[in-house]
């Protein structure tokens, strides 16, 4: 649950800790005085993305933090896996702003990716606002809804397999199916290619290997020239002394001082150690460049030719031997798979039919799942419709088959449903409210509170355009979900809901220094009256409003 909510320098706040209580909590306050800018720093939390503009005016960066505790047992092992400890049962989620646009997520004090944020944030908390009652209208929504309640995950998974690989095999047959005289160009331009690349056979690191040797042909004279006065110098000279002669007189001549000075035979040893590296350089340099080219421009041409036919090949078929001949691979069994095109069809559409009879089959049992799950949901929501005030609605939910197969199994799921008597069932979209959403959806929260693994939800005025009747019952139903176990935060400018309500912070703002700040403080049992009060009568409060703000208090304690 979440235990503390720690907000600095994000738009009016600039330092406040929210800690809700943890069954059901509402937050009031005037409109403007910052209840919408908590539920923006719990959407940082939970994975929302991070703007500049949420810093507060002359600041350079923001933080907000969330404490859970008492973590449900599927979100430790689910941290757990990601190497997040957990010990305690605690989790501190923290995201950082700053003016440059940047923003960093840390859990426990780890810096993680934001995608990993939003997987764990997921498992502990959950907003319902304008938009999640929005989702609703969707149709396309309806069957992830649906699916929640229906337990066939597993059956999904197989399901979603086996589609794959239907498009996969789909996806062959399409590439292998031409008309004959489509079918023969194609071959015959595969062949081409083979042969294009066959032909020239490339070979790793040959370019390179060609462009210095190109470079030692372009310049054989000149080498030619320099490598004999190399040798000649420090090697074999016929009509002169060379280095190593003159190094091996003066070997000769330190061996004669070798009884005279000290040093005189490790001299020698250093001489005779010169000369034969003296002896190796002159002997590489002249094999190196002893090309025995006896026609040069010949060799030049057709080393040219070897690279322009090098550089044509990586212009049409890929940039560097590698993949031309990854390419030439794809190309070979492409011309395999049209040379055998009749039979290979023929296994791939057995293959598809087979694959078609395993979907169908698995299909069928979450068609079945999913029929029984909507009969079952749609009573309990029909149920708790009627106790939010909508007695005579009438709620539906039917699944249909398509004849195709989809990504989500054979069927189309749609929410119906008729507020008043004698109008048919339409879709959402149709014919309702927004006050009808907010209660469709709190209907479905209260539906789905026994398998919901959620630890908090927040609701943002749930009670917007739903009379005062209304949200009484709306409060109690809130007030029910807490009670088996989950926390309910509810931002609310209803004092019905208010009323109800076992802790309550009250959001208000005020200036100091020039600035506006933002904060928010736990009520007392008297300062939860006149709140209610105040919600009730606006800013003045009377006699009346204050007697009727304890009435309306001491009677939901009394339910």
């Amino acid at each position: 649950m979440l235990k503390e909510l720690c907000i600095h320098n994000i738009a009016i706040i600039k330092d406040e800790c929210v800690c809700p209580g943890n069954a059901l909590t509402v937050l009031t306050g005037e409109t403007g005085a910052g209840k919408s800018i908590i539920i923006d720093s719990v959407g940082l939390i939970i994975g929302a993305r991070a703007s500049k503009e949420l810093i507060r005016g002359g600041e350079s960066k923001a933080m907000v933090s969330a404490l859970f505790e008492n973590i449900s047992e599927e979100a430790a092992a689910f941290a757990e896996e990601l190497g997040i400890d957990t010990e305690g049962g605690t989790l501190l989620i923290q995201r950082d702003i700053t003016d440059k646009g940047g923003s960093t997520a840390r859990i426990n004090g780890r810096a993680v990716p934001l995608s990993i944020i939003k997987e764990i944030a997921a498992k502990l908390i959950h907003i319902h606002g304008q938009h999640t009652g929005q989702s609703l209208l969707n149709e396309e929504s309806h069957i992830v809804f649906l699916d929640a309640f229906a337990d066939c995950e597993a059956e999904k998974e197989e399901y979603a397999q086996l589609y794959r690989q239907m498009l996969a095999v789909k996806k062959r047959i399409s590439e292998i199916s031409f008309d004959e005289q489509e079918k023969a160009r194609t071959i015959e331009l595969l062949k081409y290619q083979i042969k294009d690349i066959d032909a020239v056979n490339p070979k790793e690191g040959e370019e390179e290997e060609l462009k210095r040797k190109r470079t030692k042909v372009q310049n054989a004279e000149k080498i030619g020239k320099h490598a004999k006065l190399i040798y000649r110098a420090l090697y074999q000279n016929d009509r002169g002394i060379c280095a190593c002669d003159l190094i091996e007189k003066a070997e000769e001549s330190l061996g004669a001082l070798e009884g005279v000075l000290s040093e005189a035979t490790d001299f020698a040893e250093t001489l005779a150690d010169f000369r034969y590296r003296l002896e190796d350089i002159a002997e590489t340099i002249r094999k190196e460049c002893d090309m025995g080219i006896k026609n040069p421009s010949e060799l030049l041409d057709k080393i040219e030719e070897r690279l322009d036919n090098l550089q044509r090949l990586r212009k049409k078929y890929g940039g560097t031997v590698e993949e031309i001949k990854k390419y030439r691979s794809r190309l070979a069994v492409r011309l395999q798979d049209l040379e055998q095109s009749g039979e290979l069809t023929e296994d791939l559409e057995n293959e598809l039919a087979d694959l078609r009879e395993q979907m169908k089959r698995i299909a069928q049992k979450i068609t079945k799942k999913r029929r029984a799950a909507a009969e079952y949901l749609q009573e309990k929501i029909t149920g708790e419709l009627v106790f939010l005030d909508m007695e005579k609605v009438r709620f539906r939910i039917e699944v249909t088959n398509l004849r195709e197969f989809s990504p989500n199994g054979v069927d189309k799921v749609a929410f119906t449903v008729s507020a008043n008597p004698g109008e048919p069932l339409q879709p959402l979209s149709k014919v309702a409210s927004g006050g009808e959403l907010s209660r469709m959806m709190l209907a479905l929260r209260c539906a789905f509170a026994d398998k919901e693994h959620t630890q908090t939800l927040i609701f943002d005025e749930i009670d917007t355009g739903i009379s005062g009747r209304t949200s009484h019952k709306i409060g109690i139903k809130l007030h029910e979900v807490a009670k088996k176990g989950t926390q309910v935060i509810c931002v609310t400018h209803s004092p019905q809901i208010a009323a109800i309500a076992d802790s309550h912070l009250f959001v208000s703002k005020a200036e100091a220094d020039g600035r506006t700040h933002s904060s928010v403080q736990i009520l007392s049992e008297e300062e939860h009256i006149s709140e209610v009060a105040r919600i009730i009568g606006g800013a003045k409060i009377t006699d009346q409003t204050l007697a009727a703000a304890k009435e309306l208090c001491l009677g939901t304690e009394n339910e």
